[in-house]
């Protein structure tokens, strides 16, 4: 809805994270962070999740999760998590490996993810239990900038990228 600026990449990504790769982690754990992204309380009327930071802005893979379903629920303090949630339904990534089928995972390999370095830190309660990070020395916002005018030649379409990302992250319908 109108043009892009450098100065906007700050007010969409206003803090100061660095894109980081998180190695080898387990599908039992990758379930588990996405179990915290959706664990948000839902609002009584619509079932939808009440927006939260927490909500994990996603790429490379298509989440279906059902809010009807358990909340994880995590101690804010330690990261620990107090039980596992059951929201999160399918996990495919891009290239069609399933990583969760019907709520449960699949075995395979690790994987390598991608975030910012206060999530790999466990802000905001990410059960990411201490394992080992590098930031790459680019900031989100960078990052995003980088994104648009280089791969994107400076021109974001709805058509590629819808409002809401419809696609990427779904709730099963009744």
């Amino acid at each position: 809805g109108g043009d892009i600026t450098e100065f906007l990449t700050f007010r969409i990504l206003p803090f100061p994270n660095f894109v980081s790769i998180v190695p080898d982690i387990s599908r039992t754990q990758f379930k588990q962070i996405l179990e915290r992204t959706v664990s948000a309380d839902t609002d009584p009327t619509t079932g939808a999740l009440i927006a939260e930071g927490r909500f994990a802005q996603v790429a490379g893979f298509t989440i279906v999760y059902d809010p009807a379903q358990t909340a994880q629920t995590v101690d804010d303090d330690t990261g620990d998590v107090l039980s596992a949630g059951s929201r999160v339904r399918d996990v495919v990534l891009d290239d069609g490996t399933v990583i969760v089928a019907d709520g449960a995972v699949i075995d395979g390999p690790a994987l390598n993810i991608a975030t910012i370095d206060f999530l790999a830190r466990g802000g905001d309660a990410y059960p990411y239990a201490g394992a080992p990070f590098t930031a790459v020395g680019v900031t989100y916002q960078q990052a995003l900038r980088n994104y648009v005018q280089n791969a994107l030649a400076g021109v974001v379409t709805a058509g590629d990228y819808p409002k809401g990302g419809e696609g990427r992250i779904t709730v099963p319908t009744s």
